[in-house]
């Protein structure tokens, strides 16, 4: 037997588990993991020294811009591999697929769960806490109003007033059901108003749309700009009033049929009877309520009619809204009180030099033109044009909505963020449907409609959790609610106006105490004359259930939003109170706010009241007896 002899390949390595690999792929291997890593070290580097360096190399307006610079970056980097991959390049072909195949992946399994899980997880750092926030001097408005008319004192005559009943009903009902003075009660049923409207959004994504991920992406651009509201912003009438149209008009679209139009006529009327500003998105409205659904003749006939119905719905549920005050005979006292808030009135900044810079800074926000193209071209031609009509009437009404209303206060910011955020769901909808098209370039599509949807969220949402979801906080809350008390930090909501780091007024744990010293130390029936003058302005009757000796909307700081002295009479009205009345005031604070100096309503209070109790500054003045005055 001859023996073969054994031949050593040069270009052949031998491994030790006995296996032979070219040896330029050894060689390859080692280039790349040198590669890799002077990869990462450039890239540590480059974090390291970006800040120094970007300045000197890129100009400002990247600078300014580094997130739309980079989504540019990416689609560019995106569409160059394709052409790269088209020219025989296959490694470039295979990464481009993998890319498309991951993009599609995640329109349709991946980005869904992940937005619902985010949302929850940043309900649950809000929802615990939200029912222990002060409340703004606003919702005090409503709540004493509903305790006074409680008694057989009216609104509109009685106190003087020029805002809709729609919340003083609300805390009618709260305060029947439940009782006065339960303030966490309201932040409860706004939050499940919150609740509400994110279901309604799913369902309604999932009805019209053909999806839910663009009613869970509009939820979550809205929540994250409702989880960073301050609470001069949240519970406001503004945005239950928006709340009211946006349901009436997604009740509209994902139930096209008589009982749908039925439930958006009293979703409509009930957001007028809070603020009558909401007539400016009944044009919408009367678009989506004329189109009506598959099983329903079409045609300008039938459309009409439709239209007609909903108009007497509305119409009816209005007049059933208005009705306690026409039974009361007090209706004509609410339609004189609005002359206050008329163009010239007293309380009225309107000019139409700054309703046009109003509209111009909501149009500089860097989502709201580019949503009204995209509206505009839905609503031209296309498979959407039934559903993206309605929401370009509506987003032109919102815009109006602060401008046109007399003082433009911070809430009324509100209705244009829900509308846009709700909106951006029908452009969002239709990238959907195009990832989804059954044509040679779908992938592409899918790429370029998720690198759309992100660069929407990057626009829409700040790259940071909501100031208001705080873990911390809600551990907080649940002590307090296990022991019956109030959360020893001040909430996250009202951190800016009672922190000490913030050097308050009126501190936390102070006004607490304040508060639960007057419910254990007053009756029921004890009027209670809040003085306190600084901002902001913290309220006390609706809190503690107490009424007002005052008898105008917001009690002294009347004054301090309207151009008109009403000194004498708050001094007439508390020397009027009786002896089961008390006042809170920080007497240094006499001469310490110009806008409301309140010379003779202060000789009052010394001249008939005495000092009972200290809470920080704030003080509890009682009434003196007869003799002693």
């Amino acid at each position: 037997m001859i023996a073969t002899p054994c031949r050593i390949d040069p270009s052949m390595v031998e491994f030790g588990d006995g296996t032979t690999r070219p040896r330029g792929d050894a060689t390859l291997k080692l280039l790349r993991m040198v590669a890799s890593a002077a990869g990462l070290t450039a890239a540590g580097v480059a974090v390291v020294l970006a800040p120094t360096v970007a300045p000197l190399v890129f100009p400002r307006t990247m600078q300014r811009h580094p997130g739309e610079w980079a989504f540019a970056a990416v689609l560019l980097a995106r569409l160059g591999v394709e052409a790269w991959g088209r020219r025989g390049h296959d490694r470039a072909a295979r990464a481009v697929g993998k890319a498309d195949a991951a993009s599609d992946w995640m329109l349709r399994r991946g980005l869904f769960p992940a937005l619902a899980a985010w949302t929850i997880v940043r309900l649950a750092a809000w929802l615990p806490h939200y029912p222990f926030w002060p409340w703004c001097r606003d919702v005090d408005n409503y709540a004493m109003f509903a305790m006074h008319w409680d008694v057989g004192e009216l609104p509109y005559r009685d106190f003087r007033a020029f805002n809709f009943p729609g919340h003083i009903y609300l805390h009618w009902a709260l305060g029947k059901l439940f009782g006065w003075g339960r303030p966490g009660l309201v932040y409860v049923v706004d939050a499940a108003a919150l609740l509400t409207l994110g279901g309604a959004l799913l369902v309604w994504g999932r009805r019209r749309l053909g999806s839910m991920l663009p009613g869970m992406l509009s939820y979550f651009v809205f929540l994250a700009a409702y989880l960073d509201m301050q609470i001069e912003l949240v519970a406001e009438r503004d945005w239950h009033a928006a709340l009211g149209m946006t349901l009436s008009l997604l009740t509209l679209q994902a139930w096209p049929g008589r009982a749908g139009r039925w439930t958006s006529a009293f979703l409509a009327a009930a957001a007028f009877i809070i603020r009558p500003q909401a007539v400016l998105l009944l044009p919408a409205l009367g678009v989506a309520a004329s189109q009506g659904g598959d099983g329903e003749a079409q045609g300008p006939r039938a459309g009409a009619a439709r239209l007609a119905g909903w108009a007497c719905a509305y119409a009816l549920f209005v007049l059933i809204g208005f009705a306690p005050l026409m039974i009361a005979g007090v209706m004509g006292d609410l339609v004189r009180g609005l002359r206050v808030v008329s163009i010239g009135g007293p309380y009225s900044t309107f000019t139409p030099a700054r309703a046009l810079a109003i509209l111009q800074e909501q149009l500089g926000r860097p989502t709201t033109a580019p949503l009204l193209v995209a509206l505009a071209a839905l609503s031209f031609r296309g498979p959407m044009k039934g559903e993206a009509r309605p929401w370009l009437a509506a987003m032109l009404g919102v815009l109006a909505y602060r401008p046109v209303s007399p003082v433009a206060h911070e809430y009324l910011k509100t209705p244009l963020i829900l509308a846009e955020a709700v909106a951006w769901a029908l452009p969002v909808a239709w990238c959907l449907r195009a990832a989804a098209a059954p044509r040679p370039e779908a992938g592409r599509r899918a790429s370029l409609a998720l690198l759309a949807v992100l660069f929407l969220l990057y626009e829409s949402v700040p790259m940071r959790e909501p100031y208001n979801c705080s873990f911390p906080a809600v551990a907080d809350a649940i002590r307090a609610a296990a022991r019956g008390g109030w959360p020893e930090e001040v909430p996250p909501g009202g951190w800016v106006w009672y922190s000490r780091e913030r050097s308050a007024q009126y501190p936390w744990q102070d006004y607490q105490r304040l508060l639960q010293y007057l419910r254990e130390h007053t009756g029921p029936d004890a009027m209670v004359a809040n003085v306190l003058k600084n901002v902001p302005l913290p309220p006390i009757n609706g809190l503690v259930g107490r009424r007002s000796p005052f008898r105008v909307e917001a009690g002294i700081t009347w004054m301090w939003m309207i151009r008109e002295d009403l000194d004498g009479r708050f001094a007439d009205e508390l020397r009027g109170a009786g002896p089961d009345s008390v006042v809170v005031w920080v007497p240094a604070e006499e001469d310490a706010q110009p806008r409301l100096p309140l010379k003779q309503l202060t000789r009052v209070i010394r001249d008939e009241y005495e000092f009972e109790a200290r809470f920080g500054r704030m003080e509890v003045w009682r009434r003196k007896p007869t003799g002693r005055r």
